[in-house]
């Protein structure tokens, strides 16, 4: 935190804690137009108003544009990021350079950091509706050069960036009506293109690709708990398929302290875990990421194990549809062909002999995200959680292999789609878009064709609270006869769940 006066701190977290009239009071004090304390310069006053803001969201090591030079990190304040939007059209904007930034500057700087550092950070802003106050600030500084016979000396562009990297996060219909309202008021002046630039890029982005709603992972303590099972895995195989937006593959700063001062002796590497599906005596199949590839290991009794280490590097902050899938093909006298296929968006991207696990204890514990704590009975005492930093769509496990036609379809639907299964289907949605039509159709086929293999299915639209519950129809046929006793069996627990 910066060396603020009290009076000044305590007046930046009354306008925080939503006082209009402390908003007010700021923008005044940062334009110039009320003298606060012993009177110091604007510029001054302007630029601790913003350290204190960017320091009550959880600080910036960088200002830099590419995102490179601030550690992945969850932001503490989202109301602090609304309260520096709204006062970015009266902060103080001259003087800037190479080497100095204004107020003004700094502070959209410091919230673009803050946005890049993780995704959870744009869904927090955007449920704060940040995006709407920013319309709103553009829309001030941009139109007083409609006013004005000279040319706007400030450069706008950081601004209009800022808007577009959170509206590629998340754009609704009430922003987007105002983004238009923005461009329409701004058509003399030169800001008009570069906003209608912003909104094609927006929507147009890489984070668009994604699901609009996920279970969200902060890579210390967070992960899906599911129950069980003594059938896992299947005779005949599995696959397990979701969609990952990885936001760092590294150990978040709070994960890694906390467990050098658990294990100080020992140099194990952090591997966050897709899945964990283990017994209690480590007999099982593990999936996780060593660097940005993806690595699976079993194993079976007796201390066997066995790695398989892809070849594909993942890059962090991309959306990815990711599909494993392990046949198991019975042959005469005995023996078995095993192979495990690695599909990326649908396509298969490698297929690598790998010996299927013979497991002859009953799993008891399934984690997504993470893997069981040491802490759980029968399990090493210094084992890695590992826990994964990302974002996750819709998860499916099958309980045989589905094949790469039936992955394609499932990936080129999207993780919007909530499948619906049995009685419970109905009717393709009926629509005079024979597209959308069409697209309704495909999708309840596809539902009906991998029902009968489908084992679990946790979908992020239907979770409630830390707990998600089974969609399959084998789940959604245990939950309803076992609501009566106040235990659904294939319930999963959702840990560190967001407020």
């Amino acid at each position: 935190m910066p060396n603020v006066s009290p009076e000044l701190l305590h007046l930046v977290d009354s306008a925080i804690i939503g006082k209009p009239e402390s908003l007010d009071q700021l923008k005044n004090i940062v334009s110039g137009a009320e003298i606060f304390g012993n009177g110091e310069e604007t510029e001054s006053i302007g630029l601790l108003v913003v350290d204190s803001l960017l320091a009550t969201m959880g600080g910036v090591e960088s200002f830099e544009d590419d995102g490179l030079h601030n550690p992945p990190n969850v932001m503490l304040n989202s109301r602090a990021a609304i309260v520096a939007g709204e006062l970015i059209p009266w902060l103080p904007w001259e003087g800037d350079s190479e080497i100095i930034m204004s107020p003004r500057t700094r502070m959209i700087r410091g919230l673009l950091a803050i946005l890049q550092a993780c995704s959870r950070n744009r869904a927090m802003c955007s449920t704060a509706a940040l995006l709407g106050v920013l319309l709103g600030s553009a829309e001030r500084i941009f139109t007083e050069e409609v006013d004005s016979s000279e040319l706007m000396k400030w450069d706008g562009t950081p601004l209009c960036y800022r808007i577009q990297y959170l509206a590629g996060h998340s754009l609704s219909v009430i922003d987007l009506c105002k983004w238009f309202q923005v461009i329409r008021n701004t058509l003399t002046t030169a800001w008009a293109t570069p906003l209608m630039l912003a909104m094609e890029k927006a929507m147009s982005g890489k984070e668009s690709r994604g699901p609009s709603c996920t279970f969200e992972f902060d890579g210390e303590s967070s992960g899906l708990l599911g129950p069980g099972e003594s059938r896992w895995p299947f005779t005949s195989g599995y696959a397990f398929a979701t969609w990952i937006y990885v936001e760092s593959f590294a150990d978040t700063l709070n994960t890694a302290t906390a467990e050098l001062l658990l294990q100080p002796s020992r140099g194990t590497a952090h591997m966050p875990r897709l899945f964990s599906f283990l017994s209690a005596d480590n007999q099982g199949v593990e999936a996780y990421l060593h660097a940005q590839f993806l690595m699976v290991e079993s194993g079976s009794g007796r201390g066997k194990k066995a790695s398989l280490h892809f070849t594909h590097a993942f890059k962090p902050q991309c959306w990815y549809f990711i599909g494993l899938e392990h046949t198991c093909k019975h042959r005469l006298l005995g023996k078995a062909e095993s192979e495990l296929r690695l599909y990326i968006d649908g396509a298969l991207y490698e297929t690598r002999p790998f010996e299927f696990p013979r497991i002859s204890r009953p799993l008891a514990f399934c984690y997504i995200g993470t893997k069981p704590p040491p802490t759980m009975a029968g399990l090493q005492r210094r084992r890695r959680q590992c826990p994964l930093f990302a974002e996750m769509g819709p998860v499916y496990i099958f309980k045989e292999p589905i094949g790469p036609e039936k992955m394609l379809r499932l990936a080129a639907r999207g993780g919007d789609i909530l499948p619906s299964f049995g009685n419970g289907a109905g009717l393709p949605w009926q629509t005079t878009n024979d597209h959308l039509q069409s697209m309704a159709e495909e999708s309840s086929l596809l539902d009906a064709e991998i029902a009968g293999c489908i084992h679990l299915l946790y979908h992020p639209n239907l979770l409630s609270g830390c707990f998600c519950p089974d969609a399959s129809p084998s789940g959604s046929a245990e939950n309803t006869q076992k609501t009566c006793g106040g235990s659904w069996a294939s319930t999963c627990c959702y840990m560190n769940a967001p407020d």
